[in-house]
C-alpha cells in the first residue's frame, strides 16, 4: 500500500512552487513516501532552496512545513548514504540493491527508467499514481506484502482486530503476522513491539492461561528483536462498538474490511488507507488510560526466546 520515493534535496528544494507541488504528494495518507536520504534530508532541502535563492518569507514556511510533516511524510527505511558521493549516486546504488518507486532529481539519469523530474510528477504518471484503497488477497504473504512499507519505518505499531486468537482453531491470525515479521526482519527493521488489540468473550482463556499457552501458539514465529503484546478490551454498555480492524503506526495507519487473518486466495479484504490525523485518533483509543473501551486483565508479552509474563 506504500511506496517509497528518492527525492533529491537540490530537486524539490529548486524554488517555493516546486516545494509546495512535490511536498504535498507525500504522506502515509497519500500512499507515498519520502525516503530518508541523506540523514538530514530536511537540512538539505533548505541548503539547496537558500542556494536557489529562495526568499526568507518563503524558506521560513518551508522549514515549518518541513518540521509538521516530517513523521508523517519523510521516513527512515535504513538506506546507506555515502557523503564522498553525488545524491544520485547514492539514490542509484541504493535503488539497484532495493528499488525505490521512483527516483524524483534534478536531472535524469540515462539508464534509469524510474528516474523523474519534478514536471514528471502528476497522478497520471503510472510511477506517481497511488491506491489509497484496494483489495488484497487474504494470504499471508500478500497481507505482509500489503502491511510492509506502513510499519517497516515505524516505531510503534498497533494492530486492532476485535476476533483476533493466537489458537489456530479460530482462524489463521499469526500466519500473516508471522509472515510480516519475517519480511521485517529479513530486511532489518528488527527491535518493534507489535501490540495486538482484541475484544474480550466468556470463549477466550483468562490472561494467565494465554500466558501459558502463548510460547507453544507462537513457537518459531516471532523473529529475534520482536515482541508481541496482546491487549483484551471490553465495550462499555452504551459506549463505542468494537468492530473495524486496523493496522496503526506512530505514522499513519489503515483499515482493513475482513480483517488481517488469513483466509485464502479466493477472498479479498478491502485495504483503505486513513487520513494521517486519524489514524493518531484510532490508536488513543487504545493506550494508556483510554476510556473508550475498558481493558481486561494483563497485558500478555511474548518474545522471539519464547518467554510470556503478564505486564
Amino acid at each position: 500500500m506504500h511506496s517509497e520515493y528518492a527525492v533529491e534535496p537540490a530537486a524539490i528544494g529548486a524554488d517555493w512552487n516546486t516545494f509546495r507541488f512535490l511536498i504535498e504528494k507525500f504522506g502515509f495518507d497519500k500512499g507515498r513516501l519520502i525516503s530518508r536520504l541523506p540523514p538530514k534530508w530536511e537540512k538539505e532541502v533548505l541548503a539547496a532552496a537558500a542556494d536557489a535563492g529562495v526568499s526568507d518569507i518563503k524558506l521560513a514556511s518551508m522549514v515549518e512545513r518541513l518540521k509538521a510533516t516530517r513523521k508523517i511524510r519523510v521516513v527512515d527505511f535504513g538506506r546507506a548514504y555515502d557523503p564522498d558521493n553525488p545524491w544520485i549516486e547514492n539514490a542509484l546504488r541504493e535503488h539497484a540493491a532495493r528499488p525505490f518507486r521512483a527516483i524524483i532529481c534534478s536531472d535524469k539519469p540515462t539508464g534509469c527508467a524510474e528516474a523523474l523530474v519534478s514536471d514528471d510528477c502528476d497522478e497520471e504518471n503510472a510511477l506517481i499514481e497511488a491506491q489509497i484503497s484496494r483489495d488484497v488477497g487474504r494470504v499471508a504473504a500478500d497481507i505482509a506484502d500489503a502491511l510492509f512499507g506502513l510499519v517497516a519505518p515505524a516505531t510503534e505499531v498497533d494492530i486492532v482486530d476485535p476476533f483476533f486468537d493466537l489458537r489456530p482453531a479460530k482462524g489463521d491470525f499469526m500466519g500473516p503476522l508471522a509472515a510480516l515479521l519475517a519480511k521485517l526482519s529479513g530486511a532489518g527493521f528488527g527491535g518493534k513491539t507489535i501490540k495486538i488489540h482484541f475484544r474480550t468473550h466468556d470463549s477466550r482463556p483468562p490472561d494467565i492461561l494465554l500466558a501459558r499457552d502463548a510460547p507453544r501458539l507462537t513457537k518459531g514465529m516471532i523473529p529475534v528483536g520482536f515482541k508481541l503484546q496482546l491487549y483484551e478490551w471490553e465495550q462499555i454498555a452504551g459506549g463505542e462498538d468494537f468492530h473495524d480492524r486496523f493496522v496503526l503506526t506512530n505514522g499513519g495507519g489503515l483499515m482493513i474490511g475482513a480483517g488481517p487473518a488469513a483466509a485464502g486466495a479466493a477472498e479479498n479484504a478491502t485495504f483503505t488507507l486513513l487520513a494521517d490525523a486519524h489514524a493518531q485518533v484510532v490508536r488513543a483509543k487504545f493506550s494508556d488510560g483510554a476510556t473508550v473501551y475498558r481493558r481486561v486483565g494483563a497485558i500478555v508479552q511474548i518474545d522471539s526466546s519464547g518467554n510470556a509474563k503478564l505486564i
